[in-house]
C-alpha cells in the first residue's frame, strides 16, 4: 500500500499561503480561506458560491468572523490549488492579509432608523481608496458606524468613523490581548473629501512613525497623540 500520509508543509510555504488569506489549521494539513467582505454585505449569488465552495472543497460548513468576514474552513492541502483557481473565476475575492489595510467593517447605516450617514457607501469608498495600502508597520483595521450606538465598534479599530451628523474619527483602537480604546480626534469633519484626506494623513503618520510589527495604538502611546494631532493640524 502506498504511503498516503501527507508530507509536512514547511513554515515558509504556510507563510506564503497566509499572504493569500489561507490560514493553516492545527496539524498543518488543512486550511481556512478568508473571503473578502466589505461592510458586512454579500449578494445572494456570492452566498451561493460560498456554499458551493464550502461543500466542494471543505466540509460543508462556513465560519463568520468577528469582523464580518467569511471563512471556508477545513480545506485539505491537496485541494488548495483547485480551490484558488475556482475563487479566481468567481465573483468572490480573498481577504486582505498581512501588514495592510484590512477589509472595512460597517453597520447597515442607511436603513437603520438611527443611521446618520451612508455607512455602506463610505465603507466601499474607503476600501477603494485605502485597500491597496500595504507595507505598513502592522495590520490596519477600519470600522464605520452610522451613529453613537457604535454597533461596528469604531473605538476598537485602528481607525473608526462615526456618524454624528458630521464625521467623528477615532484612532488607535485595539481588541485582542492588549485592548486599547481609540482616541477621538479633537475635531469633527463635515466634508467627505476632507475625511479622506485626514485618513490618508493618519495612515502616512503611522507609516512614518510606527515600528515594525507595532500596532497603530501602540505607536500613538509611544510617540504621543499630541504629535499626531499637530501633524494633522499642520496639513490643514
Amino acid at each position: 500500500m502506498p504511503n498516503l500520509t501527507p508530507s509536512p508543509i514547511s513554515d515558509q510555504e504556510i507563510a506564503k499561503l497566509k499572504e493569500s488569506a489561507l490560514f493553516s489549521e492545527k496539524g498543518k494539513t488543512k486550511f481556512s480561506s478568508r473571503i473578502l467582505v466589505i461592510g458586512g454585505f454579500l449578494t445572494a449569488e456570492q452566498l451561493r458560491e460560498i456554499a458551493t465552495f464550502a461543500t466542494r472543497y471543505g466540509d460543508g460548513t462556513v465560519h463568520l468572523t468577528t469582523r464580518q468576514g467569511v471563512e471556508i474552513p477545513h480545506i485539505s492541502y491537496e485541494k488548495l490549488s483547485l480551490f484558488k483557481r475556482a475563487i479566481e473565476k468567481s465573483s468572490l475575492r480573498s481577504a486582505q492579509s498581512g501588514k495592510c489595510v484590512r477589509a472595512i467593517t460597517a453597520c447597515p447605516g442607511t436603513y437603520c432608523k438611527f443611521g446618520t450617514i451612508d455607512t455602506q457607501l463610505l465603507a466601499q469608498e474607503l476600501f477603494k481608496r485605502f485597500g491597496n495600502r500595504k507595507n505598513l508597520p502592522h495590520k490596519f483595521k477600519i470600522a464605520v458606524s452610522g451613529c453613537k450606538h457604535c454597533c461596528s465598534k469604531p473605538q476598537e479599530n485602528d481607525l473608526g468613523v462615526m456618524g454624528v451628523g458630521n464625521f467623528a474619527v477615532f484612532v488607535g483602537g485595539m481588541a485582542g490581548k492588549t485592548p486599547r480604546w481609540g482616541d477621538r480626534l479633537s475635531f469633527d469633519i463635515k466634508e467627505k473629501s476632507k475625511l479622506f484626506n485626514i485618513i490618508d494623513a493618519i495612515i502616512k503618520w503611522y507609516e512614518n512613525n510606527g515600528n515594525d510589527k507595532e500596532r497603530f495604538g501602540t505607536t500613538i502611546e509611544r510617540v504621543g497623540l499630541t504629535n499626531l494631532l499637530e501633524y494633522l493640524k499642520s496639513l490643514q
